[in-house]
C-alpha cells in the first residue's frame, strides 16, 4: 500500500536548468572561468551546490587540492547562494500537469514531502511559491542531514510522516534519486523522463517505473494499492 509521495525538485516538479546556469555562469565568469552550456548544466547538477562547483572546477582544469581554488571555491558557493536565495523564482516554471497531479494526491489524501539537494531555503520558497502549503515537508540540504542519495534523511522524513519506506513512491529525475530510493527501501521507484537525465540513466539505477506525464502517477499508485 502506497501513503505517501516523496518528490525530488529540480527536474521532477519544476524545471530549473536555466536558473541554475544563470546564476552559476554569473558567479564563475567573473572570475574569467568558461560558462557552463546547456548540456554540461543537465550532467553536473543534482548532488548540491558544493558539488556542482566543484565538478565544474574540475571540468576546466582547476585542482581543488590547491588552497587557492579551494578559497575562490568557497567565495563562489557563498555568492552563488546569496544571489539564489534573493531571486530563486527566476526563470524557473512548473512541469506541464505537475500541479494538477499534486492537487489530486493531496485530495486523495496521500502524504506529500519534497526532498531536494538543493539548499533549503531556495527548496521552500519556491515550493511556497507554486504549491502553497500542499506538501506535508518541505526540505532542501543543510547541514542537519546528509544529502542523498544517503538514506538517513528519507528515513527521516518517512517517520515524521508516519509512514513506512515500503509505504512510499519516491519520484526522481536523475540516478541520485533512484540511488535514493533503493538505499531507504521505497515501495516503488518512479523515474521522470521528462527531467534533466536520460531514461537509460533511470534504469540502470534503480527505477522501476519510468513516466512521460505526472498524471502517470496517479495510475501506479492505484495499481499498487490494489
Amino acid at each position: 500500500m502506497i501513503k505517501a509521495c516523496l518528490f525530488d525538485l529540480d527536474g521532477t516538479l519544476i524545471y530549473t536548468l536555466e536558473s541554475i546556469r544563470y546564476f552559476m555562469n554569473t558567479t564563475i565568469s567573473k572570475r574569467g572561468i568558461r560558462e557552463l552550456d546547456e548540456a554540461e548544466t543537465r550532467i553536473f547538477v543534482g548532488r548540491g551546490v558544493r558539488k556542482l562547483f566543484e565538478t565544474t572546477l574540475e571540468s576546466r582544469g582547476y585542482d581543488l587540492s590547491d588552497k587557492s581554488t579551494a578559497d575562490m571555491m568557497e567565495e563562489m558557493i557563498v555568492e552563488y547562494n546569496f544571489g539564489y536565495d534573493n531571486d530563486p523564482i527566476y526563470l524557473i516554471e512548473p512541469y506541464e500537469g505537475i500541479c494538477d497531479t499534486v492537487a489530486e494526491l493531496s485530495k486523495r489524501e496521500m502524504k506529500l514531502a519534497v526532498i531536494s539537494n538543493k539548499p533549503d531555503y531556495p527548496t521552500k520558497k519556491i515550493i511556497a511559491h507554486f504549491f502553497g502549503d500542499t506538501f506535508s515537508i518541505v526540505e532542501g540540504g543543510s547541514e542537519r542531514m546528509p544529502l542523498k542519495p544517503n538514506p538517513a534523511w528519507p528515513l527521516d522524513i518517512c517517520k515524521r510522516l508516519g509512514v513506512l519506506p515500503s509505504e512510499v513512491a519516491y519520484v526522481g529525475d536523475t540516478s541520485t534519486d533512484m540511488k535514493t530510493a533503493k538505499n531507504f527501501g521505497a515501495g516503488v521507484a518512479v523515474g521522470v523522463s521528462w527531467g534533466f537525465r536520460d531514461v537509460t540513466e533511470l534504469r540502470e539505477n534503480g527505477a522501476d517505473r519510468i513516466i512521460h506525464h505526472p498524471s502517470e502517477i496517479l495510475g501506479i499508485i492505484e495499481e499498487l494499492n490494489k
